[in-house]
């Protein structure tokens, strides 16, 4: 393996710094893609200090396209790479977006060497080998966008990891019209120029899905053609003419809010909730806000007693406001939630995407493409405005909570 020693070298914060743990706090090794066509460890530092204000780099390795990677925090540094699990996470980052990009096989190879070398420093299993999406909290999130399954596997077989075979039925000839349930090497065609085009249709894998759909609507959108969502002859000619702006450059990987109360998390399962002094904390605590529909703040105070207590009442339950088997389980029952707030929103140069961000869009009645641009902002504004809130454009914990 090429290891590069950068702990001395990288973009630092001047007044913050990360906390530290122990080695045998370690129990996962966290895989993340950085969601950007190209990038380095300079980079993402520099955006992570910068930009966001955290400590240092969100990442304890970055493994770049030819295979060298790079050393960024000893391993008992706790960096902000998987928020409530960085106390137990080593975080590795693949420079690259697996959406729409393939991890080619020196990046690949040397990933794998690495986290091999890791598993025996650090006495852990292939099974401790967890993809971003897989920690709590994160089923929402693309990340690193790869078959873990087949990771794992390759992991414990000793062969090289290398990205699901579709198949996928070819077509005698390019059909005229595609839309959502098509599939075939047309549709592939068109994901690849929809993705060279800036528009990314998720997975190139010849299937037109929802994402695809989308992908298509947000172009016809930008072209200001008929938006329906159906590759037709317009939209085609709209395709072959199309001139993408500019793209900005790519500062650093999209990563996670930090959390600094990773400690409080590690020993949480389904532990009986209820107020007490000093205040319960935790994931478990902020499920219960979010399902009741107190203040998502992860710890259990009176606001969330009486929240609880309501529902209690509603549910035939005692009304004692503790959260314990029977709430649990009826707690358990409850399908729609309102949106989690898990980050300040705002209008940045690249601009934020997410989830979290359609969200927004959608209470706002705005064109709903996960994208924070003036639009967004401005609409912010306007609610802001109406609501009597401060008026920056930013989506902060008092916004969101009037939002939903």
């Amino acid at each position: 393996m090429n290891i590069n020693d950068k702990r001395n070298s990288l973009a630092r914060h001047s007044s913050r710094s990360y906390r530290r743990r122990s080695r045998s706090d370690i129990r996962n090794i966290a895989i993340h893609h950085s969601a950007t066509t190209s990038g380095s460890a300079e980079a993402f530092a520099r955006y992570h200090v910068n930009q966001l204000g955290w400590p240092g780099i969100a990442y304890h390795y970055v493994v770049n396209k030819d295979g060298s990677i790079d050393l960024c925090h000893d391993p008992e540094v706790v960096s902000y790479h998987v928020g409530n699990s960085n106390s137990r996470a080593l975080g590795i980052c693949m420079v690259g977006d697996f959406r729409t990009q393939t991890l080619e096989t020196a990046q690949r190879e040397a990933t794998i060497a690495l986290i091999r070398s890791l598993l025996v420093d650090f006495n852990l299993t292939v099974d401790d080998v967890w993809g971003h999406i897989e920690f709590p909290g994160y089923e929402w999130k693309q990340c690193p966008s790869i078959s873990m399954e087949q990771f794992r596997r390759s992991l414990s077989t000793g062969e090289a990891v290398s990205p699901p075979s579709i198949s996928v039925p070819t077509q005698s000839r390019e059909r005229t019209l595609l839309s959502l349930g098509d599939r075939g090497n047309d549709v592939r065609a068109v994901q690849q120029q929809l993705a060279d085009l800036g528009f990314n249709p998720g997975p190139v894998d010849g299937i037109f899905g929802p994402l695809t759909t989308d992908a298509v609507e947000r172009f016809q959108r930008a072209s200001r053609i008929n938006v329906d969502g159906v590759v037709g002859p317009q939209t085609r000619t709209a395709m072959s003419n199309y001139s993408p702006p500019s793209e900005p450059i790519e500062h650093g990987a999209p990563s996670d809010e930090p959390d600094e109360r990773e400690s409080q998390f590690l020993e949480e399962n389904r532990r009986m909730l209820r107020f007490i002094r000093p205040m319960m904390r935790g994931e478990d605590v902020r499920e219960v806000q979010e399902k009741v529909g107190a203040i998502l703040d992860g710890t259990y105070g009176p606001d969330t007693e009486r929240r609880v207590m309501d529902f209690q009442r509603r549910n035939n339950l005692v009304a004692d406001g503790i959260v314990g088997p029977r709430t649990w389980a009826a707690l358990d029952g409850i399908s729609q939630i309102s949106p989690v707030y898990s980050r300040l929103l705002s209008l940045r140069d690249p601009m934020m995407r997410g989830e979290d961000v359609k969200h927004v869009q959608t209470a706002l009645n705005v064109t709903a493409d996960g994208v924070f641009g003036p639009i967004t902002e401005r609409a912010v504004r306007n609610f802001q405005r109406q609501q009597r809130l401060q008026v920056d454009g930013i989506v902060g914990p008092q916004t969101w909570n009037r939002l939903f």
